[in-house]
């Protein structure tokens, strides 16, 4: 506003615009203008005001004001957004605390220059330190934002890289107490094997040392004595021999299943390896 008539006396108001020339540095007309900002009062957006010789209201647009307007016109620009959206954006985001033009009015009324500029120049002063007041707690929340993201995210990686110790050194402990489960069931059925084969050998033996005793007997009782301890023997080789497969047998599983175990336990390994390698590389990509 460059000149403001004051009940008839004219005077100047520095860093405060009228209507037309606001319209003129946005490129619209004055109609335009005096919509955009019925529309921001009706969000609660407060202009200053101050009376004209013929005790009319007109709007004194301060460079706050005019920021506000080229945001709203900016806003209004973007495709699938209303008047009354982008009215209810500005007046949120850059609504003036604290205007009040009560007393600035009454001073013109009472033809009171000095004390009006002076209000002027207060509530200019306001709009500037609730904008930088704005500014700097915008400025303070994304700090803190930033923080409890970064904090959050060395917890997150932390917290990630226990429990990958944790189930690394899990399934190690686990391999060891099945390979040890494993040797001693096979020590253990070996064990029994040879103690079988043994008892059975002796027995044989014993039997064969009382026939050869027994001098009375006949050759022909000695002769089926002998078929039937030679067939004994026979059936118990068999019997040994089936046993023995069957061990085999169940070795070989146990075989399986332990390459089984193993086989899982590496790709276990292998999966957790290309996640750290993955983590590191995201790390030095980001410089994290």
């Amino acid at each position: 506003m460059n000149e403001e008539q004051w009940n008839g006396i004219s005077d100047k108001i520095p860093k405060a615009y009228w209507t037309r020339e606001v319209a003129e540095s946005l490129g619209i007309s004055d109609s335009y203008l005096r919509k955009w900002c019925l529309e921001l009062e009706k969000n609660g957006y407060q202009f200053l005001k101050v009376k004209d010789g013929k005790n009319r209201d007109n709007r004194a647009f301060t460079e706050h004001d005019v920021i506000a307007l080229r945001k709203f016109q900016s806003l209004l620009s973007q495709p699938n957004i209303t008047k009354a959206q982008v009215a209810e954006i500005i007046s949120n985001d850059y609504a003036p605390m604290d205007r009040n033009t009560k007393e600035l009015s009454s001073y013109l009324r009472d033809n009171d220059r000095d004390k009006a500029q002076k209000e002027v120049h207060n509530l200019i002063l306001k709009d500037v330190i609730h904008e930088l007041r704005h500014e700097l707690g915008g400025m303070e929340s994304r700090i803190i934002t930033d923080l409890g993201e970064r904090i959050e995210e060395r917890l997150k990686e932390k917290i990630e890289e226990r429990i990958e110790n944790f189930l690394v050194k899990h399934l190690l402990q686990q391999e060891e107490r099945i390979e040890e489960r494993v040797e001693e069931r096979v020590k253990s059925l070996m064990t029994d094997y040879l103690e079988r084969q043994e008892i059975n050998m002796k027995n044989t033996v014993n039997q064969i040392q009382n026939l050869q005793l027994q001098n009375n007997s006949s050759k022909e009782n000695d002769e089926k004595a002998l078929s039937e301890l030679k067939n004994s023997y026979l059936e118990q080789q068999k019997q040994n021999e089936a046993r023995e497969k069957e061990l085999q047998k169940e070795l070989v599983e146990r075989e399986e299943q332990l390459k089984e175990v193993l086989k899982e336990l590496k790709v276990i390994k292998e999966q957790i390896a290309v996640t750290s390698e993955k983590k590191s590389f995201i790390s030095r990509l980001f410089g994290k």
